[in-house]
């Protein structure tokens, strides 16, 4: 009877105490107050203060004020929190109190829920610089294992992360070294010229570039009054990668009791230059003449002054009453500031008109020049005259099979233009000795066009 007594005693009180902390729960926590001040003495021991008695807060409109006589929480328990009745059993102290939800504050952790049986565990965190199981995912890119840790076996070891260039700025004496993307570096910078192409434009040697330019040579003999004058006007027009359309123009002038004018063979052709090894170009070409000059309408002495101030050299531009078809092989090699140059041209001569014989011609020269932008040098040539010993037309150099001439030259070699003047002498028979019997000066100048 006493149990049914006290069972009811206590569902009367928990029914008291669930209503009265009804009206609390439904309304938003305010948020505790760093202090709480004393209780007054109209206020009962033990209850909390209302919302009026603090400093400087005036009491909220409608705010539902505790019921005389209910159970008051206890100082220190967050407003709102329901109590246990009178005569519940109180969970023993020291024991883990459950936290209290609060709306709007920040929430604790979750506790880890425990599985059910026969549920796969989640896997914990291990301790500080242990490596994941086997199955567990892969380290980024780029990152580093822990210190002491060792790689489990079946895993695989992290990529790794591109490394970025570095950067080291000096100045002074001070080092500073950074890292940078490519597309903060920029560019990177042009590579240093190399010495062997310091004359080059592409691959091709200066000399051997296109060009538009005059070519001049000039005679005077020794002990007669027979001068001449040499003009050609030449161009080397570029037509693809190292190939070259040639023209020249020559004209000429010979002056004896009078001065005579003439038009020389006009030749066309090409020629290409290819690079051999690091220094070493070759040049292989050829040109057809168009045969302008006749032996009919001029005479020997309008172009046999012509043909000797150049000692010969390109004697079928001025040789009357032929075709001349003219191949070309030359080489240009450098070390260091030495340019050394050959060349050997065969020239075939087709008779024209009343000629009825074919002649042949070598002309070969070698020089070689110590400087690049400027410089200066010797070139010798000689002309093989191989079938001059039988010539239907007549002219100062039948019979004559070889010439030769020695030529001290000064060049000045820039991107855009070119000058190179030299003195002609002839070690030949019929023109030399030098400077005594006859000699020349040679004079070419022009300006680039590639």
């Amino acid at each position: 009877m006493q149990r049914r007594i006290l069972v009811l005693s206590s569902l009367s009180w928990l029914a008291a105490a669930t209503l009265a902390a009804a009206p609390t729960v439904a309304q938003p926590a305010t948020p505790r107050p760093a202090t709480r001040p004393a209780p007054t003495s109209s206020a009962p021991a033990g209850a909390p203060p209302s919302p009026s008695a603090r400093a400087g807060t005036p009491p909220a409109p409608g705010a539902p004020q505790p019921t005389p006589g209910a159970p008051q929480p206890a100082p220190g328990a967050a407003s709102g929190a329901p109590q246990p009745a009178p005569g519940a059993p109180q969970p023993a102290s020291g024991a883990p109190q459950p936290p209290v939800l609060v709306p709007g504050a920040p929430q604790p952790p979750a506790s880890p829920v425990p599985a059910a049986p026969g549920a796969p565990a989640a896997a914990a965190p291990g301790p500080e610089g242990s490596l994941p199981a086997p199955g567990a995912a892969e380290l980024p890119a780029g990152a580093e294992l822990p210190a002491g840790a060792e790689l489990p076996a079946g895993a695989e070891p992290p990529a790794e992360a591109p490394a970025e260039p570095a950067v080291t700025l000096k100045r002074g004496t001070e080092t500073w070294s950074t890292s940078l993307s490519n597309s903060e570096l920029g560019p990177p910078p042009a590579p240093a010229p190399d010495p062997a192409r310091a004359l080059d434009g592409g691959s091709v040697p200066r000399g051997r570039r296109g060009a538009i330019g005059v070519e001049t040579s000039s005679f005077t003999g020794g002990d007669s009054d027979v001068s001449g004058l040499a003009i050609a006007l030449f161009a080397r027009v570029p037509f693809a990668e190292h190939t070259f359309l040639d023209v020249r123009v020559p004209f000429g002038l010979a002056m004896d009791e009078r001065t005579d004018a003439v038009l020389g063979n006009v030749m066309l052709g090409a020629h290409h230059v290819g690079r051999v090894g690091r220094t070493l170009w070759l040049t292989v070409g050829g040109a057809v003449g168009l045969a302008t000059l006749s032996g009919q309408t001029h005479d020997h002495d309008s172009y046999e002054p012509v043909g000797a101030s150049r000692a010969y050299w390109d004697l079928h531009e001025y040789f009357p009453s032929i075709l001349p078809i003219h191949a070309r092989l030359g080489a240009e090699a450098h070390v260091g500031p030495l340019i050394a140059r050959a060349q050997i041209e065969p020239v075939l001569y087709i008779p024209l008109g009343r000629n009825d014989e074919y002649e042949v011609a070598i002309q070969h020269a070698a020089e070689l020049q110590i400087g690049h932008g400027i410089g200066g040098g010797v070139r010798v040539q000689g002309m093989a005259l191989v079938t001059f010993d039988n010539v239907d037309i007549r002219h100062a150099v039948a019979r004559n099979l070889y010439v030769l001439a020695l030529e001290p030259f000064l060049a000045m070699e820039r991107k855009a233009a070119f000058v190179r003047a030299g003195l002609l002498l002839p070690f030949d028979e019929e023109l030399g000795p030098p400077l005594d019997h006859t000699w020349g000066f040679h004079f070419t100048a022009g300006v680039r066009t590639d």
